[in-house]
């Protein structure tokens, strides 16, 4: 059994042994009243929190490792997609990185001689990057179009979330140099030292709370990722309270001027603006379309883009979504920033393959994401 592990189950069984003790104290000090029962409760959280500060880098290193590890070996047992590699992402030395599993998808033709352009797609919450990978149909544009897909997984993570979410709610996981934004940019390392990867062709997109993360990603590493696309998604740094948790609970939308000095404070003197498309749905029940609006604002101010009238509008009808795409420029005249708003569906993935959280029946967002982006290499 190695230190670390040994370390943990002492720690563990001194907890416990604690907790035993505190049960009887806890019984007398109520006789002595509320108030101080309430004060010896205080300070034992506080011991809890301080101790649990002092192993939670090593324990939190030693579970991902593990994570990892099992995830794949679960892969090995499956059969993948063809055109995919397996990687598994090792913690780097910065606060709250984790061993991370990731899939590269590599076209068919890919030979290394050229470099070709990477897309970054993240998954949502209750999925994984298989899930993913099954229902947006960016393998088979790949193959077509001859551009790598990168499939990261959260693998593990820390903090009150519901399964498999990134934490795009949380400051400890958004900024560049920490948490899982930093993960994702070493993954996008990782790839370009391993496959050759076009230097102006980085890309990123992501559903749900991959979205919210896609958009922490664009904002901390502004100077490197091209452009990118935002499926049901969150504003930067947006409160969690925005996303319907309960049925009878109006969401809560972060001040549009907050998270413009949020965006601000990540950027610094360096403000490039990175192309966004915003993909939602009006039907939305778990996200609202009035986070895309306050993502398409926030971004405009942020960037100098007026936001409040298009140049260029069209509307049309798949299926049975009915939908709107609309084209905001900068003052070089650039189209960079896409709102493409739909009518039907709920939350989810639009036009893509038959899966969970996705809605065939829609404009296929993969292709409408890789048009995006082939318009938007980084040009500084």
């Amino acid at each position: 059994m190695t230190g670390p592990v040994r370390l943990i189950l002492a720690r563990i069984a001194r907890a416990a042994g604690r907790v035993r003790r505190s049960g009887v104290s806890l019984v007398c000090r109520l006789g002595s009243g509320q108030q101080a029962a309430g004060a010896w409760l205080r300070r034992w959280a506080g011991r809890l929190r301080r101790e649990e500060r002092n192993v939670v880098s090593g324990r939190a290193t030693l579970w991902s490792r593990l994570r990892a590890a099992l995830v794949a070996w679960r892969e090995r047992k499956r059969e993948a997609p063809r055109g995919d590699h397996s990687h598994v992402f090792q913690p780097g030395d910065y606060p709250g990185s984790r061993a991370r599993y990731y899939v590269v998808h590599v076209p068919r033709g890919y030979t290394g001689r050229r470099p070709r352009p990477l897309v970054v797609v993240l998954h949502g919450c209750r999925q994984n990057h298989r899930d993913i990978e099954a229902i947006s149909g960016f393998n088979q544009l790949a193959d077509r179009h001859g551009f790598l897909v990168a499939y990261p997984f959260i693998t593990s993570y820390r903090g009150l979330r519901y399964h498999n979410c990134w934490g795009w709610w949380f400051d400890r996981e958004i900024h560049r140099g920490a948490g899982e934004v930093e993960d994702l940019w070493q993954i996008v390392a990782e790839i370009k030292a391993t496959y050759r990867v076009a230097e102006r062709r980085v890309h990123v997109t992501g559903l749900s709370s991959g979205a919210g993360m896609a958009v922490a990603l664009m904002v901390a590493h502004a100077d490197k990722i091209a452009s990118g696309a935002v499926v049901a998604g969150v504003p930067y740094s947006e409160w969690p309270e925005a996303v319907q948790h309960l049925p009878h609970v109006s969401p809560r939308y972060k001040p549009v001027e907050l998270i413009v000095n949020a965006m601000h404070a990540e950027l610094g003197d360096a403000r490039r603006i990175v192309p966004v498309q915003i993909v939602h749905s009006r039907d939305d029940a778990t996200v609202g379309v009035q986070a895309a609006e306050n993502l398409r604002d926030s971004w405009g101010r942020c960037f100098g883009v007026q936001t409040d009238r298009a140049y260029n509008v069209r509307a049309g009808r798949t299926g049975d979504s009915e939908w709107e795409h609309r084209k905001y420029r900068n003052g070089l005249g650039r189209p960079v920033i896409e709102t493409l708003f739909l009518d039907g569906p709920g939350h989810g993935w639009y036009g893509g393959k038959p899966g969970r959280f996705s809605f065939p029946d829609a404009p296929d967002v993969a292709r409408w994401n890789w048009g995006f982006f082939k318009s938007h290499p980084r040009r500084s």
